[in-house]
């Protein structure tokens, strides 16, 4: 791997990257808010394994975008450049969400495993090269509470160097990469100004999230199912305080205990508030999964297995539909049923 760490490549990013991150028009500009899903490009969870781009057009949906997170350990098959050229072939875009440090970030563990991480961004760089834009997000939810007895990266500035360094790195190794960072909407005063504002202007765009399950200790609150209003109060504030076009990296409402319904309400509050959202900066979002992952592990414990919109046997719950209504639609492939 090439000298893309330490102190060198702080130095390159300071001196070189100033300005260069741009609003790409046709990415970022004005229309219509373009829908995705994640969280792989093929799903490997059902039987047959099947494209995600796929799995979506034969039940009528066309994708903008098709999401993959890559995770410690991630494989060279989880991101292999046919599969994207097959996306773009299909006219949508990937969005790779690089998910390194999950719940356990820290300026400790970020300290611990730098190198790691920049090993693993230029890897990614390298197979993510192509004649077509690939949105990049870093780090989901890195303003999450750090593990006890460890420091926040939000107190920490050198933290905006880093991410500006990889910006940097990820760029000059695939030129159509487009590079934002995806800080979470948790309860609280969101209060990124610290460690994004120096950052915001070297970076093409911000991401966010919002995650709803029964499981969740807040979900007894009053409006927890109001993802779409949540989301427009949380684009506004962004694009107040860093004037960044923003992504809606992923919506995930889990059915888990009952609440199949309780998934496409919090769903339909996003379709009501999509004009809103795209008022507020927001050119895309994304729908976590499109079938449920019986494997998937997290947070919401229980609740992290059926964030899905079908079932692992291919069966719709009530919030693909809505989903459907979010999204383009197209003439559903015969034959492919599941």
């Amino acid at each position: 791997m090439r000298a893309w760490l330490g102190p060198r490549l702080l130095a390159a990013a300071l001196i070189l990257l100033a300005g260069t991150a741009s609003a790409d028009e046709d990415l970022f500009g004005t229309g219509r808010l373009r829908i995705g899903v994640g969280d792989r490009l093929v799903l490997w969870n059902v039987k047959p394994a099947i494209r995600t781009i796929e799995a979506a057009a034969s039940r009528g949906i066309l994708l903008d975008y098709v999401q993959l997170w890559l995770t410690p350990g991630w494989q060279d098959s989880w991101l292999d450049p046919l599969e994207l050229r097959e996306i773009e072939r299909r006219g949508a875009l990937p969005v790779v969400t690089h998910y390194w440090f999950g719940d356990r970030i820290s300026r400790e563990r970020f300290g611990a495993e730098r190198n790691e991480w920049y090993a693993s961004l230029w890897r990614m760089s390298q197979r993510i090269r192509g004649e077509r834009p690939v949105l990049v997000v870093l780090e989901p939810e890195f303003n999450v509470k750090p593990p006890s007895g460890e420091r926040s990266v939000m107190e920490w500035d050198g933290f905006a160097d880093h991410l500006r360094a990889a910006a940097l790195m990820i760029r000059s190794e695939a030129p159509n990469a487009r590079v934002g960072v995806c800080p979470g909407d948790f309860p609280g005063p969101p209060r990124l100004e610290r460690v994004l504002g120096p950052v915001a202007d070297d970076l093409d765009f911000l991401a966010f999230q919002e995650m709803r399950a029964r499981t969740d200790p807040e979900s007894g609150r009053p409006g927890y199912l109001e993802v779409g209003r949540a989301a427009v109060d949380y684009a506004a504030y962004l694009q107040r305080a860093f004037g960044r076009p923003l992504l809606l990296a992923y919506v995930a409402v889990s059915s888990h205990g009952g609440w199949e319904r309780e998934q496409a309400e919090a769903l339909a509050d996003v379709a009501r508030h999509s004009s809103e959202l795209r008022r507020a900066g927001v050119f895309g979002a994304l729908y976590f999964q499109l079938f449920d992952d019986p494997a998937h592990e997290g947070y919401f414990g229980a609740g992290e297995k059926h964030f899905g919109l079908l079932r692992p046997d291919g069966k719709p719950k009530r919030a693909f539909s809505v989903f459907r209504s979010l999204a383009r639609r197209g003439p559903t492939e015969r034959g492919r049923t599941r």
